[in-house]
């Protein structure tokens, strides 16, 4: 009688033999942010999206040396993008793999081969301007 009690109460202190609750589904990967909108008016005037990571960083690499229509007029594919900022990359733009890599992703988004160029408006001409 003894053997068989220490035999169930082993049996209840063992951990194997206790059910336990299931470990919690990991919780879903947050949704990306969506990508800041703006108008095809406004991408044809060469304006630069608002709020968004990557017209920060624009800002603070790409204007050091350009006017922000040089990168506006521009029409090129993701992979296109990606040579034009190793080339600016060569020449001493301070941005890493991963924020390159953002930037012509970014920029084929807005600025790709799909976007008609950009129309120059015409101005009066100064006075005392040579015809």
């Amino acid at each position: 009688m003894r053997a068989a009690l220490l035999v169930v109460l082993a049996l209840a202190a063992c951990k194997s033999h206790r059910e336990e609750a299931p470990p919690p589904p990991p919780a879903p990967a947050p949704a990306p942010p969506p990508a800041p909108t703006i108008d095809r008016a406004a991408l044809l005037d060469g304006k630069l999206p608002d709020g968004a990571p990557e017209t920060e960083l624009i800002n603070a690499q790409c204007r050091i040396c350009h006017a922000v229509e040089y990168l506006t007029q521009q029409r090129l594919s993701e992979a296109a993008w990606g040579k034009t900022i190793a080339k600016m990359r060569k020449f001493g733009a301070n941005v890493d793999d991963q924020q390159a890599a953002l930037l012509a992703k970014f920029a084929a988004t807005y600025w790709n081969p799909d976007l008609p160029g950009r129309t120059f408006k015409l101005v009066a001409t100064p006075a005392g301007a040579v015809p």
